[in-house]
């Protein structure tokens, strides 16, 4: 009788072990890192962004092939924001445009662009349209008399900033989005394209500002 007992007990502890085990292998493991890599149209640098820690990378451009650093973008996002930017190449991979979301407050968004370019062999950064920001949002500042007559872009809401490259149209020219979301809706109300003119030297002027209408805002949304 003790024999049989102790033999159902082993079967019921076994059996306790077994859907304990499957318990904890159906425990869904920590997301991995989204691999962040970009090689540049004439295949000679690489952007790519190196875990280094839980939700974090460092993004860099390197040779391509190797591991030797040409530009370090570290110094512009931090932490986890830095998975999330991305590095847009001009068509004869002498210039680029950096999107990406420097340190900001909780709950908000706020997402920027650096331009570098290609002298000699050497990576160095270009004056940003937004280096002068001192206040407001990215449309306040030095953008805002390049914006239609009558848009007041103080009405655009301050915890939703967004300045990015959209695409290269050629080698020298980049068109930046900037859309306005309402201070009380917090619904996108408006949206520009500034069009950027780059000389040889690297410095850019904005030659064409364009409201988009409803239904390229409706597009753009969507992700069209």
């Amino acid at each position: 009788m003790r024999l049989k007992f102790a033999a159902i007990a082993n079967v019921l502890i076994l059996h306790w072990l077994s859907s304990l085990g499957s318990a904890f292998s159906e425990t869904p493991a920590p997301a991995a890192l989204p691999t962040s890599s970009s090689l540049s149209p004439d295949k000679q640098w690489e952007y790519k962004c190196a875990e280094y820690g839980l939700g974090q990378c460092a993004p860099e451009i390197v040779k391509a092939g190797t591991t030797q650093v040409v530009l370090d973008l570290a110094d512009l996002p931090s932490g986890s924001a830095a998975s999330q930017a991305e590095v847009v190449w001009a068509p004869d991979s002498k210039r680029l445009a950096f999107n990406y979301s420097p340190p900001h407050a909780h709950h908000t968004t706020f997402e920027s662009v650096a331009f570098y370019q290609l002298r000699g062999d050497k990576w160095v950064a270009l004056h940003s349209p937004v280096d002068d920001v001192s206040e407001g949002t990215q449309l306040v500042q030095p953008l805002k008399e390049h914006l239609p007559k009558g848009f007041k872009p103080r009405r655009c809401a301050p915890n939703r900033d967004v300045l990015k490259l959209r695409n290269w149209s050629d080698a020298n020219t980049a068109i930046l989005y900037a859309p306005c979301y309402g201070h009380a809706s917090g619904q996108l109300e408006a949206a520009f394209l500034f069009t950027l003119k780059f000389d040889g030297a690297g410095k850019w002027k904005i030659v064409k500002t364009h409201r988009m209408s409803e239904k390229e805002v409706e597009e753009k949304e969507k992700g069209e």
